[in-house]
């Protein structure tokens, strides 16, 4: 479907409104002077009726034929000049006006010498319209009770019509005249108020492929909403060109170690002098393999989460819960070598339960790797009116304190940890998932010895005034 362009629109859309509004301009001032002139007119008739009557005299003796007053002769042939229209003998109007004067029994006394006398002799006092010949007579019928006699000025319809057509015209030329610099005036602003408009489409065609910055440009306040849907649409691309050439460079600096390794032992594999050399390396390369495996998983559903601005598939779920949950999901010979103090009253957390069970897990497992054997791994929750606080604490040997502000970086390790098995994306991971929640993590070293990962999350009801603001 193909639409017109705005300033199209606009243009032809304001000038239609503009005839509108002059044409109806133009029709009311016609009813309005047709009224007016009726009302002059109608007075005429009747003043005119009345002088008649005043001043009219006629004899006692019996007159046998009325008195014909002489109009002149001229063939109405439209409009002619004003030479053409009078002369000595009269106007060529006198045909369209007159009067009749009848005694009280309605014997015809005086009248205008019409071609064809009109039939008025029965009309009522006041005023009448008459169709004679396919014309139209607007008539006022008078009675003199002083001298008994009845005076009926009459007056055709073209007459009224003619000069109520002539001062619409006079009015409606200025109307169709003053609508062309109206509709200049409208062209003109139009484009003034559109010129933003096209400066803004000028500046976005100008915008180099790979120019995702805001854009800056002064719009009228109705286009500011589409300006900040277009700098809100570039920012999520610019993210997602971030985040896939991130993951291409994490999974690229990750992965060429691993696969180094496995190109030597294949190397050993081929120039092994025994099966037990061979073996040895088939060993290295599987479990290399495995942990590829697993730094590929984790990257895979780290840029998933990143992929998520907020998570919103939110059910309310006991605390107790999701710690089984999570303890369950870790390997059983493993959780055994432990003590759990689990200190959790009966709390609910509105939260995905996939992902906090994956962010629990992912912190137990932390705690066991760097906690020696047989020590206690503590878990603790505190509710307070709009949060609920998580705290897991391990006996481990923690880190420096200057390094706990990277904790949670991807890919970093503290070297003391180095020869424990991981990839540095486990509380990558889990920060992300807790700022899905809203919530917050933090990391401090227990004195004289552990370590203790915080979670904040906020309630449901303060979470969900949030997530609908």
């Amino acid at each position: 479907m193909k639409f017109w362009s705005l300033r199209r629109s606009l243009v032809i859309g304001i000038n239609l409104a503009v005839i509108a509004v002059l044409v109806f301009t133009a029709w009311a001032s016609y009813r309005d002077i047709l009224h007016e002139l009726d009302e002059v007119f109608d007075a005429q008739l009747a003043q005119t009726a009345k002088s008649l009557a005043a001043f009219y005299t006629h004899s006692s003796e019996t007159q046998s034929v009325p008195k014909r007053i002489p109009i002149s002769n001229y063939n109405d042939t439209g409009e002619d000049e004003s030479a053409n229209e009078r002369g000595p003998s009269g106007h060529k109007y006198e045909s369209k006006i007159g009067y009749h004067i009848y005694n009280s029994e309605g014997k015809l006394l005086a009248l205008t010498n019409q071609l064809k006398i009109l039939p008025l002799k029965n009309l009522d006092a006041g005023y009448h319209t008459l169709e004679n010949d396919a014309q139209t007579w607007f008539i006022f019928s008078y009675f003199s009770k002083s001298k008994g006699i009845w005076v009926r000025t009459f007056q055709r319809e073209d007459v009224r019509s003619e000069l109520s057509g002539y001062l619409a015209t006079e009015q409606l030329y200025p109307l169709v005249l003053m609508w062309v610099p109206i509709s200049l005036i409208i062209l003109f602003i139009v484009y003034l108020v559109l010129k933003p408009v096209n400066r803004f489409a000028i500046h976005l065609r100008a915008r180099a492929l790979n120019n995702l910055s805001p854009i800056e440009s002064e719009l009228p306040k109705e286009l500011i909403p589409i300006k900040q849907a277009i700098n809100k649409l570039l920012h999520q691309i610019k993210m997602f060109s971030e985040r896939e050439k991130r993951f291409i460079a994490d999974a690229s600096h990750e992965l060429r170690t691993p696969l180094s390794a496995i190109q030597v032992h294949a190397e050993n594999i081929i120039h092994a002098e025994s099966l037990e050399d061979s073996k040895q390396s088939g060993k290295a390369i599987f479990s290399t393999v495995e942990r590829m495996s697993h730094l590929v998983n984790q990257l895979l559903r780290l840029n998933r989460l990143d992929s998520l601005d907020k998570s919103t598939d939110f059910s309310e779920i006991e605390l107790k819960t999701l710690v089984s949950a999570a303890i369950n999901a870790l390997p059983t010979n493993t959780v055994e070598n432990y003590q759990w103090q689990i200190d959790a009253p009966t709390i609910k957390i509105a939260c995905n339960e996939t992902l906090i069970i994956s962010a629990l897990t992912n912190l137990l497992s932390n705690a066991m790797k760097f906690s020696p054997a047989d020590s206690k791994i503590q878990i603790n929750a505190v509710e307070t009116s709009e949060s609920i606080t998580i705290k897991i604490m391990d006996q481990g040997t923690g880190v420096p304190t200057e390094m706990l502000q990277r904790m949670g970086e991807r890919f970093y390790r503290f070297q003391g940890h180095s020869g424990i098995d991981g990839s540095g994306l486990g509380l990558s991971i889990t920060s992300k998932i807790i700022q899905l929640h809203d919530g917050k993590i933090s990391f401090n070293n227990i004195h004289p010895t552990g370590f203790a990962v915080q979670i904040e999350l906020p309630k449901s009801t303060v979470l969900e005034a949030k997530l609908n603001s």
